[in-house]
């Protein structure tokens, strides 16, 4: 029996684990419809996803759309949904492009969302309306086996960290692998073609029409041809897709599915790795959001963003950024070099420019040196006004744009170097220092 063959059988529902899904499903049908007509909203439900299309994996979430008519006010889509999504589920509202509720129900994650039932998708009215155009279309053209190979691409996916779309992850959805596998015919199929994938690179299934949207990856999506289903894979997403796919085919093995998990060094091993990299890390700490991923995720990118561009105008070299999320958010920032010169070259204006008088005025009385000509420019030697990065955000930090709820927060730990070696910290350094892929490890 090959590997693939293997992983098949532990992934792979059983036809009574099947039943007990389904069973699941149309008792949580009939509670929503219940619901909505207690509330008077005029819905249909609709199975989504993964379960609805065949491709899911053992214990998996459960979708179901609840489909308004065209003509319900978008604040009534949202307002009646997300009662119903209350009544049926011990859950919690979330608010990412859409909102819906999610919660447990009989031993499963649900998801219900309200959506509007359309027509076409060029009639789109919320974020989510043409899912169910997709679940139709995959239902309708995935060939017989099919199926079982987007179980085997899911599950390597996932085992080499690149699945899912969300800002978490920036990878590859269950619909893209449900496309590929349309694409290439098969798991290996996928994962030849992937070998040779390079950023920029453009696919699209035969006898569709193949778009521009210059992004990381493009799949143009067959049910509206405007968007990229790929969209959201990052750069370092896809190359460690491409990195996985070389590597398992030069050497089929189970890691690859189902990773060794990475387990927190001890402080004397991040020692040991790290060396002098450690003095030239910073991290700036705070509390953890109480927030769906998808809202957290842009914002710690932000954040961090702005933080590396603080430091970066300031002159220090960024070398890598790493961000986790624990008990605590943890932004991490390896540099060049954590301290500088205390003294830095000012440059001026050219010496026959308007401003040099101007800028003569100010420095001579409070520059290291006095002015000088190098090169037909003014220059002065001033003091630096943090030589360490460390220094610098913490004074600083509370006036960087960060995300809107990190803001929020108001308090940040800003620590370098052997500070870090705490037991708080010691979860976000393993991931920082440890650079093998996860089936590697």
């Amino acid at each position: 029996m090959s590997i693939e063959d293997e992983i098949l059988r532990e992934i792979k529902p059983t036809a009574a684990e099947d039943r007990k899904v389904r069973a699941v499903i149309d008792s949580l049908s009939k509670k929503v419809i219940d619901a909505s007509r207690k509330l008077d909203a005029h819905i249909e439900v609709m199975l989504v996803g993964s379960v609805a299309k065949g491709t899911h994996l053992k214990s998996p979430d459960i979708d179901l759309f609840m489909l308004f008519p065209e003509s319900t006010d978008l604040e009534e889509l949202r307002t009646k949904g997300l009662a119903v999504g209350r009544k049926v589920l011990d859950g919690k509202e979330h608010f990412a492009q859409h909102p819906y509720v999610r919660g447990m129900f009989q031993g499963f994650q649900v998801d219900l969302v309200p959506c509007f039932r359309i027509r076409d998708t060029r009639e789109k009215m919320s974020a989510v309306d043409r899912t169910p155009f997709h679940t139709d279309f995959v239902k309708k053209h995935l060939k017989k086996g099919e199926a079982d190979q987007v179980r085997l691409l899911k599950r390597f996916m996932k085992g080499v960290e690149c699945y899912g779309a969300e800002a978490k992850v920036q990878g590859f959805s269950g619909y893209l692998c449900e496309l590929l596998v349309m694409r290439f015919g098969s798991f290996r199929g996928v994962l030849e073609a992937a070998a040779q994938w390079k950023v920029g690179d453009k696919l699209v299934l035969p006898e569709f029409e193949e778009k521009d949207f210059h992004e990381t990856l493009t799949f143009v999506d067959p049910v509206d041809s405007t968007r990229n289903v790929a969209s959201a894979v990052a750069p370092e997403t896809l190359l460690r897709f491409v990195m996985a796919s070389r590597a398992y085919l030069a050497s089929p093995d189970r890691k690859f599915f189902f990773p060794a998990e990475r387990v927190p060094w001890t402080s004397a091993k991040i020692q040991e790795v790290a060396g002098r990299r450690l003095d030239n890390l910073l991290s700036v700490s705070f509390a953890k959001l109480d927030l769906i991923d998808d809202v957290v995720y842009p914002q710690l990118g932000k954040s961090l963003s702005n933080i590396t561009a603080t430091l970066e105008r300031a002159e220090f070299g960024i070398e890598k950024t790493t961000v986790h999320v624990d008990s605590t958010t943890h932004l991490l920032v390896e540099l060049s070099s954590i301290s500088l010169p205390k003294e830095r070259k000012h440059r001026g204006p050219p010496v026959n420019s308007e401003n040099a008088n101007e800028f003569l005025a100010k420095w001579n009385s409070i520059g290291v040196s006095k002015p000088y000509v190098e090169s037909g420019r003014w220059y002065v030697i001033v003091k630096r006004e943090f030589p360490r990065a460390d220094d610098l955000l913490r004074a600083k930090i509370g006036s960087i744009p960060l995300g809107k709820d990190v803001k929020g927060l108001g308090t940040y730990n800003v620590q370098s170097g052997s500070e870090l070696l705490s037991q708080e910290h010691l979860d976000a350094l393993t991931r920082h220092f440890d650079e093998r892929m996860p089936w590697e490890r």
